[in-house]
């Protein structure tokens, strides 16, 4: 059977990248550390074609969305650049008619232990929650996806977002490129994670029906712990949010998309 996947492709969970100046192109590091990105996007591509994939359309998800290198990007794919600004973000272009999504270099959530570079969110997010669970980026993309019954089946990054995919999802296939400890990190080399990721996708959409969307009960109540006062108190105002703390506001939708919008326009 034919396949339709999508692979989002962020930055700060890439093989050997553990400063911020590697994932900023001011920063002489960042033009070798988006070829290393581009190369574990082709790995997952090359997985994707040999379990099958029909049509493959990469997301570059990293800062300003224009960090991989197209003319280095596997030929049979298709490369979404820079933000729409509407509010799928990481996941823009996805939709109803794909069989499966995949995640590449994605980082923990902020606060995480030996995460490397965690954050939520454009650094702006303490915590993020649906329905009383705490999430990570990959966990809202994942919601977004759930949205279209789209299943996450892969994650490459580093092994505390692993191991957050896993407490998430149940069932997911994973890569750890890397290993934090502190702000270091130990890191596998680039052709054994690029090798590890293709072995990983393959292996995951090859076997698609165990897995399954990541899907909420409705009502969704979404909060957000900020980390500045003055963001809490502008999205306050969006309407129907309720501010629930110093740092923190709440919003219940009955349809999962009109918390993404909310969330767009607050984050």
């Amino acid at each position: 059977m034919e396949k339709k996947i999508f692979i989002s492709v962020d930055m700060e969970g890439i093989t050997g990248v553990i400063h911020w100046d590697e994932t900023e192109e001011k920063h002489q590091d960042y033009q070798y550390f988006r070829k290393i990105m581009t190369q574990e996007a082709n790995a997952a591509v090359e997985g994707a074609l040999e379990a099958g994939a029909s049509h493959i359309t990469v997301r570059d998800a990293h800062a300003s969305a224009r960090n991989l290198l197209p003319d280095m990007l596997d030929e049979k794919a298709v490369l979404l650049r820079e933000w729409s600004t509407g509010p799928y973000g990481m996941m823009d272009g996805l939709d109803d008619t794909f069989d499966a999504a995949v995640c590449i270099g994605y980082h923990a959530k902020a606060g995480t232990p030996n995460g490397t570079l965690k954050h939520t969110m454009a650094g702006v997010v303490l915590d993020l929650r649906v329905n009383g669970i705490s999430l990570p980026e990959l966990g809202w993309n994942a919601l977004i996806a759930g949205y279209h019954h789209v299943p996450v089946a892969f994650v490459s990054g580093d092994n505390a977002i692993c191991e957050q995919a896993k407490s998430l999802f149940g069932h997911i296939d994973t890569v750890a490129v890397k290993q934090g400890i502190g702000k270091a990190a130990v890191n596998l080399h680039p052709a054994v994670s690029r090798k590890r990721i293709r072995e990983g996708v393959k292996k995951a959409l090859t076997d698609l029906d165990s897995f399954s969307p990541l899907i909420y009960n409705s009502p969704y109540t979404i909060e957000i712990d900020f980390k500045d006062e003055l963001r809490t108190y502008r999205a306050s105002w969006y309407p129907g949010v309720r501010r629930i703390g110093d740092l923190t506001v709440a919003m219940t939708c009955e349809d999962f998309f009109d918390c993404m919008r909310f969330f767009m326009f607050a984050t």
